[in-house]
């Protein structure tokens, strides 16, 4: 039975298809031809892709479960040493020089602040 063209009643064709399908066992050939179909993407679409998502300002919910799953990560020397490779040589902008001083010096005077109560 082909899918219904209205959006609503697709959506809902889909879902009981999905459901009906879950949870059944996959052979090892469909499994295999599955991971090769998701891992096909050109060059050219992995760029498209990365520029759609680009400059889309995520939500403080979203960055705060981001940075959740990043803690207590723990990172081999081999993946420390190359992350320190490819930040050799890399300089900050004037602009970023101004306002890394002026977040520090915001939260000097923070600390303070709470020294003193």
């Amino acid at each position: 039975m082909p899918a219904p063209k209205d959006p609503i009643k697709r959506a809902e064709w889909i879902k009981k298809f999905s459901d009906k399908l879950r949870g059944k066992p996959k052979s090892e050939e469909h499994r295999r031809k599955m991971s090769e179909a998701h891992k096909i993407v050109s060059d050219e679409t992995r760029k498209r892709m990365s520029e759609a998502h680009t400059g889309i300002p995520l939500s403080e919910e979203h960055r705060r479960r981001v940075s959740e799953g990043q803690l207590g990560k723990v990172l081999s020397e081999e993946h420390k040493r190359k992350i320190s490779e490819t930040q050799k040589g890399k300089r900050h902008s004037e602009e970023s020089h101004r306002k890394m001083s002026a977040s520090q010096k915001q939260r000097w005077i923070s600390d303070k602040q709470k020294k003193k109560k």
